[in-house]
């Protein structure tokens, strides 16, 4: 738990720096730009390789609380929201005036994070996953008040709409296969005492 408390910790770190006034323009200026994003994608990748060996080495600690049996159907039917929020994050880039979901939620990238760790932490208690989703709900909360203060002025009703099947099909794509893939890469079936 020491070094998954450790790894967390460079995680946040890794995260908050970077935002700090003052400290991406200046590695801007000594890097450039390009070479910025390899060294901060290095760095966060080694970071999150880190996070994950640590999080499989930890023992499970004590249990926290007991998940609700009702949780997991919440989560299995808000995880496609959860997915479709960073679909359209990816797939569909701000413009100079908000359009589209952007209007009404202006961070819908670090609202998906919130929502997808928020449902593993309703239906997880022992303390070492209760620090991973928890540590990922911070951070996705503070980058969606951080995104929403600063994102740029909504554009007029009916100023375009931006509508685009793309992120909604990734994200039904992107479920179906972690529901598939959940129990045989991370051990645990979501749809466990949901489909017998």
């Amino acid at each position: 738990m020491t070094q998954l408390a450790a790894a967390l910790s460079l995680l946040v770190l890794t995260h908050l720096i970077p935002s700090a006034p003052g400290v991406r323009p200046g590695c801007i200026r000594i890097l450039g730009l390009s070479g910025f994003r390899i060294a901060y994608s290095i760095v966060s990748a080694g970071v999150v390789a880190w996070v994950i060996t640590a999080y499989i080495d930890a023992a499970d600690g004590p249990w926290l609380w007991t998940p609700p049996g009702w949780g997991r159907w919440i989560a299995v039917a808000a995880m496609p929201v959860a997915l479709w929020l960073i679909a359209v994050r990816l797939l569909q880039r701000p413009g100079e005036r908000r359009t589209g979901i952007y209007r009404v939620i202006p961070a819908p990238g670090s609202s998906g994070l919130l929502l997808w760790a928020g449902l593993h932490l309703l239906n997880v208690g022992h303390a070492r996953a209760v620090m991973l989703f928890g540590v990922f709900a911070a951070l996705s909360a503070v980058a969606a008040v951080k995104n929403t203060m600063t994102a740029p002025a909504a554009a007029a009703p009916g100023g375009g709409t931006d509508a685009n099947w793309k992120p909604i099909l990734a994200a039904l794509l992107v479920w179906s296969l972690l529901l598939a893939a959940h129990p045989h890469v991370i051990g645990v079936d979501p749809l466990a005492g949901i489909i017998p």
